[in-house]
């Protein structure tokens, strides 16, 4: 059984979700059922949001996903479902997991409400495929920042980090880039700020790395890819991807917080230096969280 905790806010909540996610997917053969537990999950960030999407559409692929949804108390602060359903996560979840939330839940009081109209705080789950829907991408990021009066070259900056790293999931990795980016206001307790979070499901930046370079051990890998130009396309000019989000990440907001999990490992990227968070199960995918405080 795949179950999640009470939370998927934080890197290291995404952690043990993929962790566990990659023992799933060693213990189970194709084609068998796999029991999603979701009846605890009561709070979502954008990256959390965003790597539960992109694992079950992965998971999906190879199990009959059997899903218990989440439950809204009167007490809990957020409701959980009315923020998946205003997220488009059911609208591009498995067929199947959307079903279950049909099936336990009133949920055409969310389908049929009146929304709020919101893109000027914030880009909803997408996946893109194409250049094309990168470009829609950025135009949707770039709205959101003139909104919240940004400058002209802050915003050109941050909308850049973003069709940065959904590029290189549909050219490197070669599959589909889930995206959600968030505008939040001052609150007592976290000044304003943006949050990006940017997934993919392909071979990991350690595989796709490791046959062009040379390296002492696989984080060598990843911090080759964050701080130098090494790419596995030498013959696009390409690697200055990832080292110029490193750079207009930290250009515009000195204490962002910069996050990768890629292969089995977690990182948090600081302006000179690569920090190892943790170490656990190897898992597809490359999964970016970003917040800059504007």
């Amino acid at each position: 059984m795949l179950q999640s905790t009470v939370r998927m806010e934080s890197i290291y909540e995404i952690h043990v979700w993929l962790n566990r996610c990659a023992e799933i997917y060693k213990e189970l053969d194709t084609g068998e059922n796999l029991n999603i537990e979701l009846g605890k999950l009561k709070w979502v960030s954008p990256a959390g949001i965003t790597v539960l999407l992109s694992t079950l559409n992965y998971l999906d692929k190879y199990y009959y996903l059997k899903t218990e949804s989440p439950s809204v108390e009167i007490t809990d602060r957020l409701n959980i479902l009315g923020y998946l359903e205003r997220m488009n996560f059911l609208k591009l979840c498995p067929t199947d997991v959307k079903d279950s939330f049909d099936e336990s839940n009133d949920m055409d009081t969310y389908y049929h409400r009146n929304r709020n109209k919101k893109d000027n705080e914030l880009d909803e789950l997408r996946v893109s495929k194409s250049d094309d829907d990168i470009v829609d991408l950025d135009k949707s990021v770039k709205k959101i920042m003139r909104a919240k009066g940004l400058n002209r070259n802050r915003i050109t900056d941050i909308a850049g980090i973003v069709t940065e790293l959904g590029q290189n999931a549909v050219e490197h990795a070669e599959t589909d880039s889930y995206s959600c980016v968030q505008y939040y206001k001052k609150s007592p307790t976290r000044p304003e700020r943006v949050e990006i979070a940017i997934c993919d499901s392909g071979q990991g930046i350690v595989s796709s790395l490791k046959e062009h370079i040379s390296y002492k051990d696989r984080h060598d890998i990843v911090k080759q890819a964050i701080f130098t130009r090494a790419t596995s396309k030498p013959e696009q000019d390409r690697g200055k991807g990832l080292l110029d989000v490193k750079q207009t990440t930290f250009d515009w907001s000195s204490d962002a917080e910069f996050y990768v999990r890629t292969h089995d490992s977690v990182y948090r990227i600081h302006k000179n230096k690569l920090e190892l968070l943790d170490v656990g199960n190897y898992f597809h995918g490359t999964y970016y969280y970003i917040v800059i405080n504007v």
